[in-house]
């Protein structure tokens, strides 16, 4: 409740970004989606309520949202502050003596809206552009740039907003926080689910149901009707104007507690919740990694490499020898491994045809090819290829050029999977490593 450092601030944020964006939303959705809705439990009923007030405050344009964060500005940071201030004032004392406004707890001083801050123009830009988002209104283009920040701040500035009238219910439930932050942790007692009336029920049913039939009911789904859809915070899309949210708000009330302010990236790492893998499993790995690629650069003899096994948790870190990659033989003198690849670099570029692969696979491995894969597709298959009733249909496969085969355009070359026989009747080898044919004219 009293903040004692900047990314408690961050917390409180993201708790208000819920609240405003995904909860309330959901809420409504719930409400609209529930085909023949009536509120069984209080606990519904209090859905119900909350969807009615949302629905009320429905924004038609954007300066309703640009009203609507003024407001909001006006609550957190102005009115809040002096509420809190109303309830204990600086110069109160606990039961026992001690003044309430000790550390760790700070006595907040409230803000002045300054449509030429930049905090405070991305807080009001930033929360319009959400709040148009989640109920369809086309947000301004550009509106990132502090430029149309500025613009949007400067239209708030001129937004009336109501004097700050304290409140003793409001006192009362400040007091109640306070007190169950400053007290001991003791057992939760089962409350008793509340009784509602249903007199209440069916005059917020007529009230509901009013609102409702305003907003296409054909339609079954809150997104359909355009009445609302919720949104999850997402860490990772900067345009979506979540983090920007969080910078603005978080840091405005770290300025009401006079903690320091976060960079935008810290309050992204800290609101995303992002780790630095500075001591994690994943840092370890990439260095492991990186010392045997600097093996692999230098060609290091095969025993100065290293297999690793790690486990922070216990923790462990061991390493081991590798053995040597199995050779297959795939004739005398011929020995290849399941890190080989075969390269085809011709005089003939792109004009290579299906016969000059053919031939510079056969005098070069001296082997005999046989059927040529793309991935799934077949290129070329001998069996079929081989019968007599397809001797033309060959020719013309052979004298192709392999671009055309393939049904390429720019690519610079192929991997193809060939099997090779070690003569025209013998079984298939396996074992044979990839080809990759290069369409770049070789000398």
């Amino acid at each position: 409740m009293f903040p004692e450092e900047a990314t408690h601030c961050v917390e409180w944020a993201r708790d208000k970004f819920s609240k405003i964006f995904t909860q309330a939303p959901k809420t409504l959705i719930t409400v609209v989606d529930k085909e023949n809705f009536v509120p069984s439990s209080a606990q519904e009923v209090t859905a119900l309520k909350e969807a009615i007030r949302l629905l009320k405050k429905k924004p038609e344009t954007f300066e309703d949202c640009i009203t609507y964060a003024r407001k909001k500005f006006q609550k957190y940071f102005i009115n809040d502050i002096r509420q809190l201030i109303y309830t204990y004032p600086l110069d109160f004392k606990t039961k026992d003596g001690t003044p309430f406004w000790s550390l760790p707890k700070r006595p907040p001083v409230e803000l002045k809206f300054d449509p030429k801050s930049v905090l405070h123009a991305s807080f009001v830009a930033s929360l319009a552009c959400i709040r148009a988002k989640i109920f369809g209104i086309p947000v301004p283009e550009n509106a990132r740039t502090e430029g149309v920040k500025f613009n949007i701040a400067e239209i708030a500035s001129h937004v009336p907003v109501a004097d700050f009238a304290p409140s003793s219910s409001k006192a009362k439930e400040i007091s109640e926080q306070v007190s169950k932050v400053d007290a001991p942790k003791e057992e939760e007692k089962k409350e008793e689910e509340p009784k509602f009336d249903p007199n209440d029920v069916a005059t917020l049913m007529k009230e509901w149901h009013e609102l409702v039939t305003k907003y296409n009911p054909k339609k079954k789904t809150a997104e359909s009707r355009g009445i609302v859809v919720a949104e999850e915070f997402e860490k990772d899309v900067d345009s979506n104007f979540h983090v920007d949210f969080l910078h603005s708000i978080a840091n405005l009330r770290a300025n009401n507690y006079k903690l320091e302010e976060l960079s935008w990236i810290k309050v992204k790492l800290k609101a995303g919740r992002i780790i630095p893998a500075l001591a994690t499993t994943t840092a370890c790995v990439a260095g492991l990694q990186t010392i045997e690629l600097i093996k692999l650069l230098k060609q290091v003899e095969l025993e100065l490499y290293r297999n690793g096994f790690l486990n922070l948790a216990l923790p462990t870190c061991s390493l081991s020898e590798p053995g040597a990659v199995k050779q297959i033989e795939l004739r005398p003198n011929l020995k290849v491994t399941l890190w080989d690849r075969w390269e085809v670099k011709s005089p003939k570029g792109r004009d290579i045809t299906l016969q000059d692969l053919l031939t510079h696979l056969e005098e070069t491995y001296k082997l005999f090819p046989r059927d040529i894969m793309r991935g799934a597709k077949p290129v070329y298959l001998e069996a079929i290829m081989g019968i007599p009733e397809k001797k033309k249909e060959k020719e013309e496969a052979l004298s192709t050029k392999l671009i055309n085969l393939l049904e390429l355009h720019d690519e610079e070359y192929a991997d193809l999977n060939v099997t090779f026989v070690n003569d025209p009747k013998g079984k298939i080898l396996s074992g044979t490593p990839p080809v990759r044919v290069y369409f770049i004219q070789y000398d």
